[in-house]
């Protein structure tokens, strides 16, 4: 069955209409900058090879300097040094 060019006009709309539901029901909810900093301080811990999991606190001391707190209670200092290097040091209370 052939569908007509009136038939296609009247669906259209209802199908944009779906198309638009769907994309919005599955996108995800916009993360809060605090979450984006969360995730790159984890980030940055695996790759430095002190694998975090889940960062839960962080606190800016100074600039490019921040102490990181661990879902597991670990902490951790991340500074940018006078190289411009990002280094990583696991603190002890």
């Amino acid at each position: 069955m052939r569908m007509t060019h009136h038939a296609f006009f009247r669906l259209l709309p209802a199908c944009l209409i779906l198309t638009a539901l769907t994309a919005c029901r599955e996108a995800e909810a916009p993360r809060t900058h605090d979450e984006i900093i969360r995730a790159d301080f984890a980030e940055i811990l695996e790759l430095q090879g002190s694998p975090c999991g889940e960062v839960v606190k962080f606190e800016g001391n100074e600039r490019l300097n921040y102490l990181v707190e661990c879902k597991t209670g670990d902490r951790y200092r991340i500074h940018v040094n006078a190289e411009g290097h990002v280094k990583v040091q696991q603190q002890t209370e």
